[in-house]
């Protein structure tokens, strides 16, 4: 296999991420400041109380597995003022994941070879703004992209989804793409094992480290959401007396018919998951399955929470650049739905914080628009994922019943 050389993709990834953190910290001065450091602020006042020795308590904004406490802690350790350390730590795991992307890539008997995803993250990942470096859903996606990639041992895929539930939920959905029992059954032991031995221990050393798993149940819509475009661009038409309001650290609708999305929102989510197992049951396994299957859950569940922040795009960009990275076989495959969620990081992008004013706050239409568009990108992401997934992997029944062909006898 020819190895890629890294450094044009270093080359441009320094450019990018220094026009990002010039942005961020308003030496460049844009606009939007705020949009970029109000989350950082709220990480550094949450560590004041964790290095009180508690979790926060009481507070609608907090919402996170005890292990979210790493990230807000780290940048102290660090001898800049927060927010500088917190925009360096997360740079640091952003160059993590474009190495591991292109040892992936180059390295592994599953990489293509080639420079597809490095590039796919290094320009697809920069196109949400400064954003990516202005959340702590880097380093979970960071965690993420080493459990696709470092090693194909289920007991170390399942310990690092585990690291990764404890920091942020998500990654629980990397292990529907496990391909047999005795790996799904290794695997979601180590992340068990992982999960239960990080959660008693936080909880032994620190109040309150286990709020979080009653935190999501107040929540409403957000105007962000796939359930919520509705309501959004009915708004910005004038055909909707709802409105927006914030509260859980978000701007949710409110008004008529709100109700029944957030229903019929909390019902996608079990739906989209029997959906999975019915895939997981009926495939026969590929070297792509893994990585294929977690994107396509990725997106399911994204796409039916009731909350979609912009920052969720990092999850899907680090996942979508990994699917790009492996090797393809014939037959269909998810780099049509890896692109679409690229499209969808642009739009992103231009959403938050530019036009954010219109689909979150005015209802005016110009950006709801964007919204709309965005979210649409999203949803035809998440069918042609799933479409893909289901075509690839031929049923098993089908291939037992598969009638072998006689060698041919040479005539006589």
């Amino acid at each position: 296999m020819r190895r890629r050389p890294v450094w044009p993709a270093l080359l441009v990834w320094v450019l990018s991420r220094a026009v990002l953190f010039l942005v961020a910290t308003q030496v460049l001065p844009v606009g939007h400041s705020d949009s970029f450091t109000n989350d950082i602020s709220l990480y550094h006042d949450w560590s004041d109380v964790l290095l009180r020795g508690e979790f926060p308590h009481g507070d609608d904004k907090w919402q996170y597995p005890p292990f979210a406490a790493l990230p807000m802690l780290a940048p102290r350790l660090l001898p800049w003022d927060y927010h500088t350390a917190f925009y360096l730590l997360a740079l640091l795991c952003d160059l993590a994941i474009l190495l591991l992307l292109w040892r992936f890539s180059t390295r592994s008997p599953e990489g293509d070879g080639s420079r597809t995803g490095m590039w796919a993250w290094v320009v697809g990942a920069a196109l949400l703004g400064p954003v990516l470096i202005s959340r702590y859903d880097l380093m979970v996606t960071l965690v993420a992209v080493m459990a696709l990639t470092v090693s194909a041992d289920p007991a170390v895929r399942g310990s690092l989804i585990g690291i990764g539930l404890l920091v942020k939920v998500w990654p629980i959905a990397l292990l529907t793409g496990l391909r047999r029992w005795r790996e799904l059954l290794t695997a979601g032991g180590s992340t068990l094992t992982v999960t239960l031995v990080g959660s008693a221990v936080a909880a032994l050393v620190m109040p309150h480290a286990l709020d979080f798993v009653t935190a999501q149940q107040e929540r409403g819509l957000q105007i962000e959401s796939l359930a919520a475009t509705p309501f959004a661009l009915a708004r910005a038409l004038g055909w909707w007396d709802g409105f927006t309001n914030y509260q859980h650290g978000a701007m949710e609708a409110v008004g008529s018919g709100v109700e029944v999305a957030e229903r019929v929102s909390l019902i996608a989510t079990p739906v989209a998951l029997v959906l999975m197992a019915l895939w997981w049951l009926r495939a026969k396994p590929t070297p792509r399955s893994f990585y294929d299957a977690a994107l396509t859950t990725v997106l399911l569940l994204v796409l039916t929470s009731r909350v979609l922040s912009p920052q969720y795009l990092i999850w899907l960009a680090g996942v979508a650049a990994v699917v790009l990275s492996v090797r393809r076989e014939p037959g269909p495959d998810q780099r049509p739905a890896a692109w679409l969620v690229l499209a969808a990081c642009l739009l992103t992008g231009i959403m938050y914080p530019w036009v954010e004013e219109d689909y979150g706050w005015s209802g005016e239409l110009p950006g709801t628009l964007v919204l709309v568009v965005r979210n649409l990108a999203m949803l035809a992401a998440a069918v042609v994922s799933f479409v893909q997934l289901w075509r690839s992997t031929r049923p098993r029944r089908e291939v037992e019943d598969e009638p072998v062909e006689a060698e041919s006898i040479p005539a006589s």
